[in-house]
This record gives C-alpha cells, sequence and structure tokens, in this order.
C-alpha cells in the first residue's frame, strides 16, 4: 500500500510523535481513540487485544506509550486492516492485527488470554441514526454486533484480574453495568466533558475479571478551557499532556 495514494492522508497524532495514514473518506482516528488507549495500564511484558482496532491509532498511542507489550488487534474492514498493519509498521511497533467480525473465532487467539483488552465500538444501536453515505463510516458509528457480543468475547479473552477498557456514549452505561455482569468487579466509570460547565457526553468504563472490588463513579475530566488571557480554547494542562505527549490517563 503506497503513503502517496490519493485517497491517503496522512495525520499526526500525540504532538507529531506518531503519524498515521487515514482514508480520506470513511471512520478516522479522533480524540477518543487517544483516550482510550491512555487509559489502558498495561506493562511491559503483558498481553494486549484491542477489539476493533480500526486503523491503528490507539494500538500505536499505547505502543508509544508502553515498550514490551505484546500487541493484537482486531479489525472486521480488510483495507482498514491493512492499513493498521501499515501504520504499526510505519511507527516502528509491532502487533498482530487479525482481518476478522470480533464476533467470530479466531484460531491464533483461542489458546491466548490477555491482561488488558480495550475497544472503542460504534456509539450507535442500528436505526438510531441515519446511514453516512461511507460504508465504512456506518460501521465505525453504528453497531452491527450488539455491545453484548463485544463484552462476551472480551470475556472469554480476558484472564482472570485482567481488565478491559471501553469508552461509550454516556447513555449507554446502564447497558455496560448489563453486559459486565457478575464477572467483572472493580468496576470504574471516568465521565468527560468538554467544558466545566458542560454534562458529559463520552464515559470510559474499566473493570477487572473475577473482582469483588467495589463500584467507582469518578469526578468527571474536563477537554477544554478558555485561555484567560486570549479567550481561545485550549486543552486542559492533563487533557493536553495525554493528547500531545503521551501520558497515561489514571482512573484514580
Amino acid at each position: 500500500m503506497s503513503d502517496d495514494r490519493k485517497d491517503l492522508t496522512k495525520n499526526k497524532f500525540l504532538g507529531n510523535k506518531i503519524e498515521i495514514l487515514q482514508f480520506s473518506d470513511g471512520y478516522r482516528g479522533n480524540m477518543d481513540s487517544v483516550l482510550v488507549a491512555a487509559s489502558v495500564a498495561a506493562e511491559s511484558g503483558q498481553k494486549v487485544l484491542e477489539l476493533g482496532c480500526g486503523n491503528g491509532v490507539a494500538l500505536c498511542c499505547l505502543l508509544y506509550r508502553v515498550s514490551g507489550l505484546e500487541v493484537y488487534g482486531i479489525e472486521f474492514d480488510k483495507r482498514v486492516a491493512e492499513l493498521c498493519r501499515r501504520n504499526i509498521s510505519l511507527n516502528n511497533f509491532t502487533a498482530k492485527i487479525f482481518n476478522s467480525d470480533i464476533a467470530s473465532s479466531i484460531s491464533e487467539l483461542r489458546s491466548l488470554s490477555f491482561d488488558h483488552i480495550f475497544m472503542n465500538p460504534p456509539y450507535f444501536k442500528k436505526n438510531v441514526v441515519k446511514k453516512a453515505p461511507i460504508p465504512s463510516s456506518n460501521q465505525a458509528k453504528v453497531e452491527t454486533v450488539p455491545l453484548s457480543e463485544w463484552f462476551s468475547v472480551a470475556r472469554k479473552r480476558c484472564k482472570p484480574k485482567g481488565k478491559i477498557t471501553i469508552i461509550q456514549r454516556v447513555e449507554r452505561l446502564p447497558e455496560i453495568i448489563e453486559c459486565l455482569g457478575s464477572h467483572f468487579g472493580q468496576i470504574t466509570v471516568q465521565p468527560i466533558s468538554s467544558f466545566k460547565d458542560t454534562s458529559p457526553k463520552t464515559i470510559i468504563v474499566q473493570a477487572t475479571k473475577t473482582s469483588s472490588a467495589a463500584f467507582t463513579l469518578l469526578a468527571p475530566k474536563t477537554v477544554h478551557k478558555r485561555d484567560s488571557v486570549s479567550g481561545k480554547v485550549v486543552y486542559e494542562e492533563e487533557l493536553n499532556k495525554i493528547l500531545r505527549s503521551g501520558y497515561p490517563l489514571l482512573l484514580n
């Protein structure tokens, strides 16, 4: 796949620390990709799986922050999976990317269990929003596989005391809690607000398999503020470190 194709753009993340090739049409990596990767508290030597890895923005952000990981990703769209592999290589990282529906059985993964599984699944259920003109954009925004199936796959592949991390719209929190069921505990919910005086629209939820620890609802983290001198909209200091320098998003 040539880097100079007219249907590709080259974009930089983490303050120009990683480069990502993206299709000019369809889904493109964004702030959510960076935030969910920043929330994965992986350590060197651990195994990590991303369900629905797209073009690899989140995987590359995680691999930049934590070295020595054994990383896998699953992506349904063939051309996007190929682009994800290209982006992993472009940034001198290593990961195994499977082109498959997340609900399909992948023989190479059957014997593996993971310390961390994370995901940024489609935000909307079928028939909730109008279809986008680009099919790949629909796949990224409107679910074809129910959220319960994402969690079923995560539960099977997550090792005891392993963690799953998801970013989703806040109104789907009850569904997420239901999907976690009795298999996961130590559930932590981190709301994300655009500004201090706006209601959160996004949440990051992290849970630990076979844990009985208590549920925690954290105070919202704010993405933007207005600069006191210029009045321009800028990132809050903590979010700026995460988005520009690759800092972790600590869920505590």
